[in-house]
């Protein structure tokens, strides 16, 4: 294989690579989501409709789940890799999936993770004013 190509994974790229990735991956996947699971809803029988709105829940919880993970991770804004400050704020765009399906847990965690975002951000300023 030539020195110029990299064996990674042009979307994990594209996505910032790494840990970044992951963590807009744990936000744009149950959003992507929402749209098969109305598909998968409408156009499938009735029987299987809470078959779809539990499997959308649970794509939800991991997308919620995995960026808290991230965040357990990476709590200081200083040593985080750059672009992930900003995919672990913009993960309260998971309330959006949850409120789809009627998941209340899922609307409640999915501003955790952006309110210890900006407590870590408000907490590192302030010790270091």
């Amino acid at each position: 294989m030539p020195p110029n190509r990299s064996t990674a994974n042009p979307l994990m790229t594209r996505l910032g690579g790494g840990v970044v990735a992951a963590a807009r991956l744990c936000v744009i996947a149950p959003a992507v989501f929402i749209i098969v699971y109305f598909l998968l809803a409408a156009l499938s029988p009735r029987s299987l409709v809470d078959t779809w709105t539990w499997l959308e829940r649970g794509v939800t919880s991991a997308g919620i789940l995995g960026a808290l993970w991230i965040f357990v991770k990476y709590p200081l804004h200083s040593r985080r890799p750059e672009g992930l400050t900003h995919a672990l704020s913009v993960s309260f765009l998971l309330v959006l999936p949850a409120v789809v399906t009627g998941f209340w847990p899922g609307i409640i965690g999915a501003f955790v993770t952006p309110l210890l975002v900006a407590g870590s951000a408000v907490t590192e300023r302030l010790r270091g004013a």
